[in-house]
């Protein structure tokens, strides 16, 4: 159509047709910017509200971290058996330790001492030793497995397979429990079997503390509508008693083999059965993990696509956990695919805002406890009761009955090795190890093996090779270096506190994990931006410093720029603003002095 014709046809138009199209056309928008505000704009805006009127946790227990085990209050209390009844049960404890032991240890000699079986063997029969005696050694033997500083990486592969199933206990029990009347909160003097129906007697899991059944709500509760299907997590009976009576036999046998084999205490072994007391003493009290999910579920309540199952706090107690039951399917079922990487991404972020932001590490992130949820998102926009968007793909959290939190110290030291890693600096890596080590052992290592120990780490680091041609920072795989740290440790006797070595841990499994789901999956590209916001500034010059004068600056501009991606450019501008935001509440929050007459 010519322009002349159009204009002709404009022209020929009557008023009473133009005030028709007019009025419809107002119609339709008033209608469609109605709809926007109503379904879309308004609920936005009272979701953000919700969100951001969520409460501060209040916690009632006391939070447990990794690594800061004291041995005050190393045993859990024994509530249920009268005080002869229990020390007959810990000296038959400690009987069936030493008599079940006899096997290991022949084969521990065989091993180590004759070299006449390999140690695969070895390491099958102790991990079929710990299955045997029940519950604390299970957990054991899963602790030991996140201490490669301690043990070695076959004997931790090994004891990661280590089953954590056990025979339910009866349904009597758990149905005893949710009878029970509440004694203190808004639903004093009543059971929690009256807020739940639909309960399924059989467990769908019985781990070594507790088992889980299915059931529904009956009415909303701490903001759970009615209907939400539950996850109840119950302890098994005498479970306290049980572990009580492991850790008094488990310490007697570290005496005695540290006074037989002198050797055993550069493995610092009392320490190491102090923490590990304390971490088992944490999960007998469910109320723990209700703590930890509440704050989880505040720190992530703006971000979409995290989910952690909502703790239901009124009817929750020591001995059972009301929680959400979030489906999902195990992240290690998930194939590399475009879509897995963006899962890597969501999951790095995860932590990195966990150890950044939050300060509030979990520390029990391997692949069981991380399921994948896909959702059918159809055209409008979904959204979860607590106002958080549903993605087509989300990560599901599970288990939070452990976290880690750093000191100023630790987050330095980590931020300091962090930056060693990436640079390649194997003597400064060194000597963080062995400025952490405890007084006691500290004064026990000389000159030659700190030397020594300075030596192989540089080793150690030269794998990453920064200092060769057309090396680019993007390939640093710092959880592959660190596994290699790790050993080095444990070889030179170097043992870490449980803290550092949790944290060193989590960035192992999670570049791990992120690599099989995105073979490109670098988590230095993704730390970046965290990097940046978050960093005090001298941390931030510390790290900046050591890349310039490993790369050079031009080289590290190159490879900065490379390891840009535009898709994420939310995540650079909001990184950006958090720190220029951090800089401005610097230079006007000035202190007040008094003035002087």
């Amino acid at each position: 159509m010519s322009t002349t014709e159009f204009k002709r046809r404009v022209t020929s138009l009557s008023r009473r047709q133009v005030l028709t199209f007019s009025a419809a056309t107002t119609v339709v928008c008033g209608f469609g910017g109605y709809m926007y505000y109503q379904k879309i704009f308004l609920s936005d805006f009272q979701r953000q509200e919700l969100k951001r009127k969520m409460p501060v946790p209040v916690r009632k227990t006391r939070l447990y971290i990794a690594g800061s085990a004291t041995g005050d209050g190393l045993l859990p209390e024994a509530r249920t058996m009268p005080a002869v009844v229990f020390y007959v049960y810990a000296a038959y404890r400690m009987f069936l330790l030493f008599v079940r032991s006899v096997p290991v240890l022949w084969y521990g000699l065989l091993t180590f001492g004759l070299k006449l079986c390999p140690e695969k063997v070895f390491y099958v029969k102790f991990t079929a030793f710990l299955s045997s005696m029940g519950p604390s050694y299970i957990k054991l033997g899963q602790w030991m497995a996140t201490r490669p500083d301690f043990f070695p990486d076959e004997m931790c592969a090994t004891l990661e397979k280590l089953y954590d199933r056990t025979t339910p206990h009866s349904w009597s029990h758990t149905e005893k429990l949710l009878r029970a009347k509440f004694k203190d909160g808004p639903y004093k003097g009543q059971s929690a079997l009256r807020f739940i129906s639909e309960v399924e007697r059989m467990p769908i899991n019985s781990g070594s503390i507790a088992q889980i059944h299915r059931a529904k709500l009956r009415e909303s509760i701490d903001g759970v509508p009615a209907g939400t299907e539950l996850a109840l997590k119950v302890t098994h009976p005498h479970i306290r008693e049980e572990v009580s009576a492991d850790l008094v036999a488990m310490r007697l046998f570290v005496t005695i083999g540290n006074k037989i084999i002198p050797g055993l205490r550069y493995f610092n072994l009392g320490a190491s059965i102090n923490e590990f007391s304390s971490l088992i003493r944490s999960q007998l009290n469910l109320q723990v993990e209700c703590d930890n999910l509440k704050q989880f579920k505040y720190n992530f309540r703006n971000v979409n696509g995290i989910i952690f199952p909502t703790p239901l706090g009124s009817l929750s107690s020591e001995d059972v956990l009301f929680e959400t039951f979030e489906k999902g399917q195990p992240v290690q079922e998930i194939r590399a695919s475009k879509e897995s990487s963006d899962l890597a991404e969501l999951g790095c972020h995860m932590f990195l805002k966990m150890l950044f932001e939050d300060n509030f590490v979990h520390s029990d992130l391997h692949p069981g406890n991380v399921l994948v949820r896909t959702n059918s998102i159809d055209g409008m926009r979904q959204y979860y009761p607590d106002g958080k968007r549903k993605l087509r793909r989300e990560i599901i959290v599970l288990d939070a009955g452990l976290v880690t939190t750093l000191s100023k110290e630790e987050r330095n030291n980590f931020i300091s090795l962090f930056a060693a890693v990436a640079c390649g600096d194997g003597e400064l890596g060194a000597e963080l190890m062995m400025d952490r080590l405890p007084p006691s052992l500290k004064n026990k290592q000389n000159h030659e093996d700190r030397e020594r120990f300075k030596k192989e780490m540089k080793a150690v680091f030269d794998m990453v090779a920064p200092g060769t041609h057309g090396f680019r920072l993007s390939k640093v795989q710092i959880g592959t270096v660190l596994g290699k740290v790790m050993r080095t440790v444990r070889e030179n006797r170097i043992p870490l506190d449980g803290n550092f070595a949790s944290l060193v841990l989590s960035v192992i499994v999670g570049e791990g994990l992120g690599r099989k789901l995105s073979p490109d999956f670098n988590i230095f590209a993704e730390a970046a931006p965290y990097l940046v916001a978050f960093l005090e500034d001298e941390e931030l010059y510390f790290l900046a410093s050591k890349l310039q004068s490993t790369y050079g600056a031009t080289a590290l501009l190159r490879d900065a720029s490379s390891m840009v991606r535009p898709r994420k450019a939310s995540t650079y501008i909001e990184m950006g603003a958090r720190k220029v935001s951090n800089v401005l509440r610097k230079i006007f929050t000035t202190d007040e002095t008094p003035a002087h007459g």
